[in-house]
């Protein structure tokens, strides 16, 4: 059996070819979006959240349009990934003074009641995907720098 294939035929091929592979591309880029910023290429995302005398604080939102693209709404702060944004970075958006000895106006050996002395402390976890790491004591405060699926608790108690 013989076959014989004319120019037409392999031009018809090839844009066959050509228009469905990029439907195929098209079809898998959109299955799979990735969360990206034009201007700042992908993005990270963290939890934060800050307990004061055994209360959680409501944390005020960031808008992106800063130095160094930090957004925050709801204790989720969104970062450029690989950027370097540290703790304190967030902190200073938020316009919060935050050191390892103080919290907004509490500081080390401040009393929230009266049996004992309260001192900052820093903990983190990890949550992605829905795993979860248990929150362990850190030794950073404001350098810390933030990683994709960080679950990072300030505390004053």
């Amino acid at each position: 059996m013989k076959f014989s294939v004319t120019k037409q035929q392999i031009g018809a091929i090839v844009i066959v070819l050509l228009f469905g592979g990029s439907a195929v591309v098209y079809a898998i880029s959109a299955a799979f979006p990735e969360d990206t910023d034009v201007a700042r290429g992908p993005t990270a995302q963290a939890f934060l959240e800050v307990r004061i005398c055994g209360e959680n604080i409501d944390l005020p939102d960031i808008d992106a349009e800063n130095d160094i693209g930090i957004s925050m709404s709801d204790g989720r702060v969104n970062f450029p990934s690989g950027s370097g944004v540290t703790l304190g970075d967030v902190f200073d958006e938020m316009n919060i003074t935050f050191t390892d000895s103080q919290i907004m106006e509490y500081e080390n050996n401040n009393m929230c009641n009266t049996t004992y002395r309260n001192e900052v402390s820093v903990s983190k976890g990890k949550t992605i995907e829905g795993m979860e790491e248990p929150l362990r004591p850190m030794d950073l405060y404001r350098s810390y720098r933030l990683e994709h699926g960080d679950y990072v608790v300030v505390r004053y108690d």
